[in-house]
């Protein structure tokens, strides 16, 4: 018994044995299935990565770029914009390619190639800047990829299409026109434009998304100083595919749609920016120069209105570019005679002058130097040749005399020539004008108390010579901020070119006026130059450039000899600064700054031309190199700005015409409606008319034009009566302007089979 309940309890036991390992390892084998299950669902990177490329084989992510803002001139006008551009892709393993009968995909192939080919010419590859493709090249790439069935997206424009281009191929161009089906996609792109090619090409800059060969990058100007605020947004959206190379978007909880760029509205006036870069660029052609620059300021504000920087091509007096440099900003040489506004200022202010000082030019002309200090000085002409020598400030101004003003620099401060350049650099001329962002050059100005000062020359060589525009060099925009200050009342302000910041039409920032000194002289100095600058304007001073114009201004001239170098293209000039220019180089730096109206200063602009002076082109003097531009821009901002010109006074009365020329009913109806009390028709009114005005008031007499008789046109003006007479075939000569006040041959006569001639006489 002993032994069967033993038995017994070992088979119990061993199945319970049995029962516990196999629970134990189905329990092993479940936490085995969950960690593999939290494994492959949570940590595994190969899963993942396989599972997100089935997720992408059927959904994707797309970014949508925003589109980026436009740069505006002042008016409005586009400088740079964003415009839609499109492009196909083909899809060669798409059922129309791949089940397309030979015949059939032959001759669509045949079509579009030819297509493409007259559409994509070579004009057009000329103008955009790509590869031209024959019709044969576009067939072989066509029925390669037809053949090799693998290609997905082939990109078959050279260029991306404007809207109506597109829709213009998607209708007329085989394959494109789904003469074969669904065979391709719309490959949508953001194109940047720039509507007025290079103008202004230095301030606006240029915008390009990928970088130059040579790891530089072509992001400059505006484009690149307020790319936060142009770039806007991109987007996200999501994708679903629907067949091979095709998909269509869907509804997903992380789209984002794309937040376009704000627009950058700038100073520029577009028009006169156009009327002065013509105006500059024909100058130069005819001097064969090196490169100009012309540019417009607004007095109280500081607003640049036109800035355009213009540089040679490789042969002088060909073409000439934007593109090159900017030398408005960028080029800093001696400005020359037109620093002499500077050293009249600090006379008048600190020197103790007035504008009838005296000092004795000693008949200094282009023949005779006078020697002050330890430097040789010439002036152009003999400004004291009617006075004995003597030549007060506003002469020697108006005569740039060079000797007047070394001379007066070097009496008053050779002894203490850092209160001489301590005032200049209190007047900015060593340091910047506020465009630092757009490439400007910092003004160099040698102090007399720096080590610099004795490390070329010394007081008595460069003090003379600094009184006049030599031994300091600036940009051209640093000389005009200058005389803008002076003609806004001796408060300079900074120059601006970009206004404010506008997303959908709201202002988001307005840039700030910057002034840089409040007040740069005092008010009766500031009063001497601008009679001083009136006195430079007078055509005996100024060549007559400024003859005749409706306006008063002010001007200073300046010619400078260049011996620094500068950036160009030109070979000529290149060949002349490789060892570095001297004067016997003849290069010169001309140009003429203004100020108008004189009364109250709203406008101050510069031209200036550097060129070498050749025999074939020897003008070098600066009223003849850059006024007649500084005429042209004046000439237009006179004509285009109405606040310019004088007010008319309204009439005590309401005036009205006297009489109406006679001519057609409708018109004299609506001259009399406009301009007199009001119209008495005709009780049997025609379609032509005279007309007589009795207290105010038109009163229309109808005329009959009878058919195959001479019409009167007596009252009338040359248009409706000759329009009438030749209607009844005649033919008409006349004399005088005005109204017709006799026909020679009378009224009402019977037209003949021949041609008659009719003469008429007209009187005012």
């Amino acid at each position: 018994m002993k032994d069967n309940k033993a038995k017994k309890s070992n088979a119990k036991q061993g199945i319970l044995h049995r029962v516990t390992v196999l629970y134990t390892i189905f329990i092993l084998f479940g936490i085995a299935i969950a960690a593999r299950l939290v494994w492959v669902q949570a940590i595994s990177p190969s899963v993942r990565h396989n599972a997100s490329v089935l997720q992408e084989g059927v959904q994707r992510k797309r970014i949508v770029k925003a589109r980026r803002g436009a740069i505006l001139s002042k008016d409005g006008e586009p400088l740079a914009l964003t415009s839609l551009r499109y492009d196909a892709l083909l899809d060669f393993m798409s059922e129309g390619f791949v089940k397309a009968e030979p015949e059939t995909l032959s001759k669509n192939i045949d079509s579009l190639s030819k297509m493409l080919a007259r559409h994509f010419s070579r004009e057009d590859a000329a103008e955009n800047g790509y590869t031209y493709r024959t019709e044969k090249e576009y067939r072989d790439i066509l029925n390669e990829n037809c053949r090799l069935q693998k290609n997905r997206g082939l990109k078959i424009f050279p260029r991306p299409v404007t809207l109506d281009e597109w829709n213009m191929m998607t209708k007329r161009f085989p394959i494109l026109n789904n003469s074969l089906g669904l065979v391709f996609s719309q490959n949508t792109i953001n194109k940047r434009i720039y509507p007025s090619d290079d103008l202004a090409y230095q301030i606006i800059g240029r915008h390009i998304d990928t970088k130059m060969k040579d790891g530089g990058s072509y992001d400059f100007g505006i484009e690149k100083i307020y790319n936060d605020y142009l770039k806007g947004q991109d987007g996200r959206i999501y994708v679903q595919r629907i067949a091979n190379g095709f998909w269509t978007r869907i509804d997903h909880p992380d789209t984002q749609l794309p937040e376009d760029g704000a627009n950058v509205i700038t100073t520029i006036d577009a028009n006169l920016q156009k009327v002065a870069t013509e105006r500059l660029r024909e100058a130069l052609i005819a001097e064969q120069a090196s490169w100009g620059v012309a540019m417009v300021m607004e007095t109280e504000t500081g607003n640049i209105l036109c800035m355009t920087s213009l540089s040679s091509g490789r042969t002088r007096g060909e073409s000439y570019s934007e593109k090159i440099y900017n030398h408005a900003l960028s080029t800093a040489m001696s400005p020359g005679s037109t620093m002499k506004l500077a050293t009249a200022m600090t006379l008048l202010d600190i020197g103790g002058y007035d504008i009838n000082t005296v000092v004795d030019t000693e008949h200094a002309s282009g023949s005779k130097s006078v020697k002050v200090g330890a430097a040789n000085i010439y002036d152009s002409h003999d400004a004291g040749r009617e006075t004995d020598g003597k030549v007060t400030l506003k002469d020697g101004f108006a005569h740039s005399s060079n000797v007047y003003f070394a001379k007066a620099v070097y009496d008053l401060y050779r002894s203490n020539p850092a209160a001489y350049t301590d005032h200049l650099e209190m007047l900015l001329f060593n340091d910047y004008v506020g465009l630092q962002e757009y490439g400007e050059a910092k003004g160099r100005l040698p102090l007399a108390n720096s080590s610099e000062w004795n490390t070329r020359g010394s007081t008595s060589t460069r003090l003379p010579r600094l009184a006049y525009g030599y031994e300091i060099e600036l940009p051209p925009i640093h000389t005009l901020t200058f005389y803008n200050g002076v003609a806004n009342g001796g408060k300079m302000v900074a120059p601006r070119l970009v206004d404010r910041i506008e997303q959908n039409g709201e202002v988001i920032k307005r840039m700030p006026y910057k002034t840089l000194i409040d007040k740069m002289c005092s008010e009766k100095s500031l009063n001497v130059l601008r009679e001083c600058m009136a006195a430079a304007a007078v055509p005996e001073r100024s060549s007559g450039k400024f003859r005749g114009l409706p306006i008063n201004i002010g001007i200073k001239t300046g010619t400078a000899q260049v011996w620094s170098n500068f950036v160009t293209h030109a070979h000529l000039d290149s060949v002349s600064m490789k060892n570095g220019l001297d004067r016997n180089d003849n290069y010169y730096l001309g140009s003429v700054v203004a100020a108008f109206p004189h009364e109250k200063p709203k406008y101050t602009a510069m031209v200036c031309v550097t060129k070498q002076r050749t025999p074939t082109h020897p003008t070098y003097y600066g009223i003849l190199l850059s006024g007649p531009v500084m005429r042209d821009i004046i000439d237009y901002i006179y004509t285009t700005d109405p606040t310019l010109h004088a007010a008319v006074d309204k009439a005590e009365e309401p005036k009205t015409p006297v009489s109406i020329k006679a001519g057609t009913t409708k018109a004299i109806s609506a001259v009399g409606r406009k301009l007199t009390n009001g119209v008495t028709p005709d009780q049997e009114p025609m379609a032509w008319s005279s007309a007589k005005v009795e207290s105010g008031e038109v009163v229309l007499s109808s005329r009959s034009i009878a058919e195959g008789t001479v019409p009167n046109v007596v009252g009338m003006g040359l248009s409706d009566a000759i329009y009438l007479l030749e209607r009844a075939g005649l033919s008409v000569t006349h004399v005088g302007s005005g109204r017709v006040v006799s026909q020679s041959i009378r009224a009402g006569t019977v037209t003949g089979e021949y041609k008659q001639n009719i003469h008429l006489i007209l009187e005012r």
